[in-house]
Formats: C-alpha cells, structure tokens, sequence
C-alpha cells in the first residue's frame, strides 16, 4: 500500500473511528437522537427474526448507538490498516446508513429543525457513498471477476486453439491414408495386369 493511500485512507477512517469512540463512551449524548428511529426498527427486527432469537435484540436507543460505535470504531481500524479492507468498508457503509436514519428529523418536526439538520444529512450520505466506493477499490488491481472472466475466455481460446489443432491432425492423416489407398489401389491393379499378361503369354 502506497503512502499517499494509507494517509487517505486513515483522514477518511478517523472521521468514523472518533465518532465510534463518541458512540461507545456516551451514548447518552447521541440517544435522543436516536430514540425515534430505534423505536421503529427494534420491533421490525424482533418480528423478522425466530422467536429464540428476537429476545435478544436490543430495545434501548444507548444499546443501538453503542452496537454503532463499535461498527464504525471496527470498520475504520480495518479500512485504515488495510486488513479486511473491503469488509470494513462495508461496515463503515452500514454505519453511515444508521447515522443517517439518527441524523434525518422526524416528518413533525419544523421547518427550522429540518435546516438545522440538513448539513448532518448529507454529510453522512457523503460518507455512505464514499464508503461504497472504498468497497469497489482493488488498489489498482483488477477484481477476482475481472480475473475469472479473463481465465475463461483464455481457457476458451487454448481449447478453440486445441481443436483446431485436432482438426488439422486428423485431416493430415485422412489425406495421408487416401493418398497410401491410392497407390496400393495403383499397385494392385499394375500387378494384376501383369499376371494377367503372363497367363495370356502361357497359354497361347
């Protein structure tokens, strides 16, 4: 990994990993906010999961902001380090998919509070597509579909390339073999007009 990467990759990481921090030490802090969306997706996740399960899903805002901090405290070491890169950027992505739905005010808030938050938003939708794009990167590599649609097409290549070879042998040899059935078919008549000759000479 380059320097000029590993820098990028760390500015963009320690945005996540100071708010992960932030979420994990005082989730007070963040809960409000958070309460609104919590309440609407804790009994969503409750209902889609098996009943053994769902009991265990978390109700409470702090609970929410802390699993979040932890998300994007684990996803920004990963991103910045380079280990599991893309996973951490998937994290990072989910992250910013939460921090969105805590940023985005309610439909009864006012118009003044819509405002106030909109810079909240689009920073975090800022972040969210940035880090959809950290998923894509390959440092300059090309990806495994990439590579398996290449090792495909020169497998087919090698085996068109094989067949074709085949071919030619297998046409070298017919010809050879009408050529040697030719000469025995010439033999055998030049010989049987001989003997033919011999045995008109014999009994005249």
């Amino acid at each position: 990994m380059s320097l000029l990467r590993f820098v990028a990759r760390s500015m963009f990481a320690g945005f996540f990993i100071t708010e992960g921090v932030k979420a994990v030490t005082k989730p007070a802090e963040i809960a409000p906010d958070a309460e609104a969306f919590t309440s609407r997706i804790a009994p969503l996740v409750q209902r889609a999961l098996p009943a053994d399960i769902s009991s265990y899903v978390p109700e409470k805002a702090e609970t929410w902001v802390r699993i979040g901090g932890v998300a994007q405290i684990a996803g920004g070491a990963m991103y910045a380090t380079g280990i599991g890169r893309r996973l951490g950027a998937l994290l990072l992505a989910k992250a910013s998919v939460l921090n969105i739905a805590i940023a985005a005010p309610g439909k009864d808030a006012t118009r003044e509070a819509k405002e106030a938050a909109r810079p909240d938003v689009l920073r975090n939708v800022a972040f969210l597509g940035a880090s959809l794009l950290a998923m894509q990167d390959t440092e300059g590599r090309p990806s495994l579909a990439w590579r398996a649609d290449q090792a495909a097409k020169v497998s087919s290549q090698k085996a068109s390339a094989l067949g074709e070879d085949i071919s030619k042998s297998t046409k070298a040899a017919v010809a050879r073999t009408e050529k040697k059935a030719k000469k025995l078919a010439r033999n055998a008549k030049r010989q049987a007009r001989q003997i033919s000759k011999k045995l008109n000479a014999a009994t005249s």
